[in-house]
């Protein structure tokens, strides 16, 4: 077992960590932003990822507070940016493991033929 998680605060921390990447809209959020590779602000993320203004504000809210993503202010505008090389790797592993299993899943059903 990791030695991280026998620590009571830091599964805190993960499960807030893991409740944010919990939800497709969030998910869909991060990868707009991991796809474009530049900050963009919140009409054209909520643009990309298909959420209206208000859902993309509340999502971005929370990706920022649980620090997956960078908020900057520049003049009258905000751009969202994710946090690197984190978000990405744990997409990529997360990702992989959705692959693996569906792949499991569809040569054991194969054999079963």
């Amino acid at each position: 077992m990791n030695a991280l998680l026998r620590n009571d605060a830091m599964i805190e921390e993960v499960s807030v960590l893991f409740g944010a990447l919990g939800d497709a809209s969030r998910l869909k959020i991060l990868r707009v932003l991991l796809e474009e590779g530049e900050p963009m602000n919140q009409g054209a993320v909520a643009e990309k990822a298909g959420l209206s203004q208000a859902n993309a504000s509340k999502h971005l809210g929370c990706l920022t507070r649980t620090g997956l993503v960078i908020r900057a202010p520049e003049g009258n505008s905000v751009y969202f940016s994710p946090v690197m090389p984190l978000v990405g790797d744990l997409c990529d592993l997360v990702c992989g493991h959705v692959s693996d299993q569906a792949h499991a899943s569809y040569k054991a059903l194969k054999g079963r033929k």
